[in-house]
C-alpha cells in the first residue's frame, strides 16, 4: 500500500468524500464494511457505514399487536446493533480511521442511493439477509449498480491485495471515468493495472474471419489503448500498466480475468430517459459472475440524459 508521501505526490488517490458501506447483519454486508475500510484508509478518507430501516411494519397472524411504534423501534435498536458490530470490526482492523454510523429511514436502495451523493464510493455486499447462497446476486447491489450517482463496490469473495486492478476499456463515453478509477485505485493498493480491450469476433462476417490479418488488428487495437492510458500514466508513473486484446466478448474476458484479480473496472453503460437507467450486459455480467469483488462507475451513454 502506498504511503503518505505517495498519496501526496498524486492528490488523485486522496478522495474528498467518504467511502459509505450499507450494514445490514449479514455476513456479506460486514465483508463489504470490511472492504470499504481498505479502500477509505487507502484514500486517506474517512468511512461513513448505513443501516437502513423501513418504517412499515407487519404483525404476524396470532400475534397481538403491540403497536407499530413498538416494532419500529425494535428495527431501529436491531439496525443500531449491527451497526456497532461493523464500528467495532473497522477498529480492530483501522484504529485509526474516522468512521461514523447511522440509521437510515426508508428501503436500503433508497436510503443507500441517496448516500451515494455525498459519497467517493459506495460498498455494498453481493448477498444481503434475504440471499441464497450463491444463487441470486442481492437486489440492492443490482439495483445500486443501476442507479447509484458514485461508483459502485460489489462485494464477492475477498482477493488479497497485490493482486491486479482490471479495468475493460472501449471507445464509447465515459472510457476516462474507468482509467480514472483504475488508475487511482492501483496506485493506491500498490499494485499492477490491467486495462482490457475486447474484440467480440461474433459480431464479424464468419465468411471474413480466416483472412483477418490479427496481429495487425492486435496492434492498431494496442496503439489504440496506449493513447487513452497515456495521459493517466504521466500522472501516474508509478503503476505498471499491461494492456490485454482478447479475442472474445468483453463479459467472458474481464470474468475469467476476475478469478485473479483485486477488483474489476466497468462501466454501467447507462441507457433510457432521465432516472429510467438499465445496466448495461457487461456489468451487469460482471456483478453476477465475477469471482472478485467489481466497481461499476456511472458513465451514460451520449444519448443518455443526466437527471
Amino acid at each position: 500500500m502506498n504511503t503518505t508521501a505517495d498519496q501526496d505526490a498524486h492528490p488523485g488517490v486522496v478522495w474528498r468524500l467518504p467511502v459509505v458501506a450499507g450494514v445490514d447483519g449479514s455476513f456479506a454486508a460486514l465483508a463489504a464494511v470490511e472492504r470499504a475500510a481498505a479502500e477509505a484508509a487507502a484514500h486517506s478518507t474517512s468511512l461513513r457505514l448505513v443501516a437502513a430501516v423501513e418504517w412499515t411494519t407487519y404483525r404476524a397472524i396470532g400475534l397481538p399487536p403491540l403497536g407499530e411504534n413498538h416494532l419500529r423501534d425494535v428495527l431501529v435498536e436491531q439496525a443500531r446493533g449491527h451497526l456497532a458490530t461493523a464500528e467495532a470490526r473497522v477498529a480492530t482492523l483501522h484504529p485509526e480511521l474516522e468512521v461514523s454510523g447511522e440509521v437510515i429511514g426508508g428501503s436500503a436502495a433508497a436510503a443507500l442511493e441517496r448516500e451515494s451523493d455525498g459519497a467517493s464510493l459506495l460498498v455494498v455486499g453481493g448477498r444481503g439477509t434475504g440471499g441464497f447462497g450463491e444463487l441470486l446476486l442481492g437486489s440492492v447491489a443490482l439495483a445500486l449498480a443501476a442507479h447509484s450517482r458514485c461508483p459502485v463496490a460489489v462485494v464477492r469473495d475477498v482477493t488479497p491485495e497485490g493482486a491486479p486492478v482490471v479495468v475493460g476499456v472501449d471507445d464509447s463515453p465515459g472510457r476516462d471515468e474507468l482509467l480514472r478509477l483504475g488508475f487511482t485505485e492501483a496506485a493506491a493498493h500498490g499494485c499492477e493495472l490491467v486495462v482490457v480491450h475486447a474484440w467480440n469476433t461474433a459480431t464479424l462476417d464468419p465468411v471474413a474471419l480466416p483472412v483477418l490479418d490479427w496481429a495487425l488488428i492486435e496492434s492498431t487495437a494496442q496503439d489504440l489503448v496506449a493513447t487513452w492510458t497515456a495521459p493517466w500514466e504521466k500522472e501516474f508513473p508509478e503503476v505498471s500498466v499491461r494492456r490485454l486484446f482478447v479475442r472474445d466478448g468483453a463479459a467472458g474476458a474481464l470474468t475469467t480475468l476476475s478469478a485473479n484479480a483485486w477488483v474489476v473496472v466497468v462501466g454501467s453503460r447507462r441507457r433510457g430517459p432521465v432516472r429510467d437507467f438499465v445496466l448495461g450486459s457487461v456489468s451487469r455480467a460482471l456483478v453476477h459472475h465475477a469471482k472478485c469483488s467489481v466497481v461499476v462507475v456511472p458513465t451514460p451513454t451520449s444519448d443518455t440524459h443526466n437527471p
